[in-house]
C-alpha cells in the first residue's frame, strides 16, 4: 500500500494513505456537489431542518473520512463548520446567504486542498489562514447581528479576496450601511480580473476592452458609452456594471468564434437597461416581492430600451438583443415568452452576463461584499437548460474558469 508523509499543523508527523485517499476523493466531490445543491435550496428554505440536517451529516462525513485517508491535519476548518451548523440547527443563529458562502468556499478550499496534497502541490490555504479561518467561524454563534458580519467578511476576504469591493474612500463597518444613500460620492472599483487571463482590466477605459474586440468606436458607440454613467448612478452596485458586462459578453462571444456581430453585441450591452434608468430608484433597490404593478413596470424595461435603441437604422440586431436579453430557454422569461433558438445569441450571452453581474453584486450596497465567483457559477449552472442556453452557459464556465485558474 502506497503512503506519503504529511504534516500537521502542530509539526508532527502523519502517513497518508494515497491509496485510499483516490476512492475518498471522488466521495467528496461527490458530498460536495450534494453539499452545494443543499445550500442552494436552503437560501429559499433557510428554516428547513430536513436540508440542514442533511448538510451537516455530509459534512461530518467529509470530516470523518479526511481522518481516515490521513488528511487530519485539513479537519480543523470542516470541525468549525460543523459546530457552525449545529449552532443552526438549534436555531442560535439564523441561516442566510453570507453563511451560505462561507460554508461554500470553505467547502471548495478543502476540495483544493486535499487535491494539492494528491498532487504533491502547496496548499492555498496556509496554517495561519486555516487557523484564523476556524477562530472567526467559532466566533460567529457567539455573536449579534452586526458583529457576526465582520467575522464573516474576514472569511470570506481569506477564503475568496475577489468578494471584498473596493472603495474609492475607505469605509468603516459603520458607515456601510449608509452606503445606497451616499453612493454619488463613493465608486465602486470595477473588479474583474478574473474574467481574462494575466490581464487586469479594474482600470481599462471602455476604448481599450471595445478596441481589443474589433468594435469601431464611431459617434454613436460613443453616444452610447456615455449614456451608461448617468444610468449606473441610480444605483450603488451598478457603479462600473457596464464594463463588467462588456468584458464577460465580449470574451463570451471571443471564445464562440465570434459568433455574434461584436459591435451590434457591444451596444446591446450598453443599451439593455436604459429602460430601467426611468423607473422609481426604491424600486431599483427592492430586495423583496414586487406587486402586481412594479412587476408590470419592471418587466416592460426591454421594450423602453430596444425602442429606443430602433430609432438608430443601423442597430436593428442590438435592439433585438436588448429585446429579447430577458426572455428564458423554456418560455418563463419575458416578454413574448420566447423559448430556444426563437432567441437570438446576443440576447443569451447578455441573459447570463447581467445575471452573473447581478448576482455577484445583490448585496454590494449593504455589505460592500460581492457573492464568491463560485457560488455565482453554481446558480448560472443550476439553470442551464431552463433559463439559459447550455451551449452558452458551457461558453461562460470555459470563459470564467479558465481565467480564474
Amino acid at each position: 500500500m502506497l503512503y506519503q508523509s504529511g504534516s500537521l499543523q502542530d509539526g508532527d508527523e502523519v502517513q497518508v494513505d494515497m491509496d485510499a485517499i483516490e476512492e475518498f476523493f471522488d466521495d467528496f466531490k461527490s458530498a460536495h456537489s450534494t453539499c452545494d445543491s443543499v445550500l442552494i435550496q436552503l437560501e429559499d428554505d433557510p428554516n428547513n431542518d430536513t436540508l440542514l440536517n442533511s448538510l451537516f451529516r455530509s459534512i461530518h462525513t467529509i470530516k470523518g473520512n479526511l481522518v481516515y485517508v490521513g488528511l487530519k491535519d485539513l479537519t480543523p476548518m470542516i470541525q468549525s463548520l460543523e459546530d457552525l451548523l449545529d449552532a443552526i440547527r438549534h436555531k442560535q443563529i439564523p441561516y442566510d446567504s453570507l453563511l451560505c458562502d462561507v460554508i461554500l468556499l470553505s467547502l471548495d478550499r478543502t476540495e483544493s486542498m486535499v487535491q494539492a496534497r494528491i498532487e504533491g502541490a502547496s496548499l492555498v490555504l496556509s496554517d495561519d489562514d486555516i487557523d484564523s479561518l476556524c477562530i472567526n467561524i467559532s466566533c460567529m454563534a457567539d455573536v449579534g447581528p452586526e458583529d457576526r458580519i465582520e467575522y464573516i467578511k474576514a472569511c470570506l476576504f481569506i477564503l475568496d479576496p475577489d468578494t471584498h469591493l473596493e472603495v474609492q474612500s475607505q469605509l468603516d463597518s459603520s458607515m456601510a450601511g449608509e452606503a445606497e444613500e451616499k453612493c454619488d460620492t463613493r465608486e465602486l472599483r470595477v473588479n474583474t480580473d478574473y474574467l481574462i487571463s494575466n490581464e487586469s482590466v479594474k482600470d481599462k477605459e471602455f476604448d481599450d476592452v471595445l478596441e481589443k474586440h474589433g468594435v469601431d468606436l464611431d459617434e454613436d458607440i460613443r453616444f452610447f458609452k456615455n449614456l451608461s454613467t448617468p444610468l449606473e448612478s441610480r444605483s450603488f452596485y451598478w457603479k462600473g456594471r457596464t464594463l463588467r458586462l462588456l468584458v464577460l459578453s465580449l470574451a463570451m462571444n471571443e471564445r464562440s468564434g465570434n459568433r455574434v456581430d461584436a459591435s451590434q453585441l457591444a451596444v446591446a450591452v450598453m443599451m439593455h437597461d436604459l429602460g430601467m434608468s426611468f423607473l422609481s430608484r426604491s424600486l431599483l433597490i427592492n430586495t423583496g416581492a414586487l406587486s402586481e404593478n412594479e412587476r408590470y413596470a419592471l418587466q416592460r424595461h426591454p421594450g423602453t430600451s430596444s425602442l429606443l435603441l430602433s430609432e438608430f437604422e443601423k442597430w436593428g440586431d442590438a435592439a433585438l438583443m436588448v429585446l429579447q436579453h430577458h426572455e428564458q430557454i423554456d418560455g418563463s422569461g419575458y416578454p413574448n415568452h420566447l423559448t430556444g433558438d426563437k432567441i437570438c445569441d446576443g440576447a443569451k450571452i447578455i441573459a447570463i452576463a447581467d445575471t452573473f453581474d447581478a448576482r455577484s453584486h445583490e448585496r454590494a450596497h449593504h455589505t460592500l461584499l460581492k457573492r464568491p465567483l463560485v457560488r455565482t457559477m453554481n446558480e448560472i449552472n443550476n439553470f442551464s437548460g431552463t433559463q439559459f442556453d447550455p451551449f452558452w452557459v458551457e461558453i461562460f464556465n470555459q470563459v470564467v474558469g479558465a481565467a480564474n485558474h
